[in-house]
């Protein structure tokens, strides 16, 4: 081969790689699951609820299993798998579930929800939010909760599910600043209990610092939320993706995450009449915005 040949054929290898590599990134971007959580949907049927849904292409649901949710906690067993049923016939699944679970409880109510959502294929949950009292020093309050969360742990690990802690803004909540919380998970896999990272919050609580906090959560994120708040006067408020306080980078930061770990689309500016309509119209829009930012 001369000189000529070898350049040629060079370049054309390397246009094959790039181009394998540019459809690698397209497939990655286009197979990373997303749900759209439906605490606004609650008072569908799960067959209406199913309808609803599966004209939006997501993977499934962050379903509300929980108190005043889909199904209450105590009907889990009993209900789940109709609910199940029902989002399958519309090859939907439940991605998350959004649970009242934070800590192992001696009724046991925790353990039988969660084996309930592993028989029936769910595969993680979301806890309910922690908080601290103020009152009080907060040293001791985040070893007890990092045992608290250590035990969850454990009983995740037993059963065969992940826990997800969000971090959520308020000047109480445990996770709201985000180190604190990954302090909790320092000595946790997070294959059984890790954070689901949403980035409106911490857009709020660190508008200059959500990029390191994310980057210092980034080894315990099992799932990433996408929302979005202004600041109208003095108070934050719900609106559409992209024109609020989270930044289009959040998007890049995503797509460099593990293929397996989940997107959960979160409308809270939407209410009134006609809400299912509404949701999905909101929804639609969201969810192109998200689709736009990972590139």
């Amino acid at each position: 081969m001369n000189r000529r040949s070898f350049v040629k054929q060079s370049a054309l290898i390397g246009m094959g790689m790039m181009a394998g590599g540019k459809a690698m990134a397209a497939e990655t971007a286009s197979t990373r699951e997303i749900a759209m959580f439906t605490k606004s949907l609650e008072k569908l049927s799960f067959d209406e609820l199913a309808a609803a849904i599966a004209p939006l292409g997501v993977a499934g649901l962050e379903a509300p299993l929980r108190k005043g949710g889909h199904i209450e906690p105590a009907q889990m067993v009993d209900r789940l798998p109709a609910f199940v049923e029902a989002l399958a016939k519309k090859n939907l699944s439940v991605l998350i579930m959004a649970s009242s679970i934070d800590q192992v409880d001696k009724e046991g109510l925790a353990e039988k929800q969660l084996r309930a959502a592993a028989k029936a294929g769910i595969k993680r949950y979301r806890l309910q939010h922690l908080k601290y009292d103020l009152s009080k020093p907060l040293k001791p309050q985040i070893a007890n909760f990092k045992a608290q969360l250590k035990d969850l742990a454990e009983l995740n690990k037993a059963i065969g599910i992940q826990g997800l802690y969000q971090n959520h803004r308020g000047n109480n909540y445990v996770g709201g600043p985000i180190w604190d919380m990954v302090g909790m998970l320092e000595e946790i896999d997070v294959k059984h209990l890790g954070m689901a990272f949403d980035f409106a919050h911490a857009s709020v609580e660190g508008a200059n610092a959500w990029e390191m906090n994310f980057h210092h959560a980034q080894p315990h994120i099992g799932a990433v939320f996408f929302k979005d708040y202004k600041l109208v006067g003095k108070k934050w408020e719900a609106c559409p993706i992209g024109e609020g306080v989270v930044n289009p980078l959040s998007g890049k930061l995503v797509s460099k995450l593990p293929n397996h770990i989940p997107i959960s689309i979160h409308i809270e500016y939407v209410n009134g009449d006609d809400i299912v309509t509404k949701m999905v119209e909101a929804t639609k829009n969201d969810l192109a915005t998200v689709k736009k930012w990972l590139g």
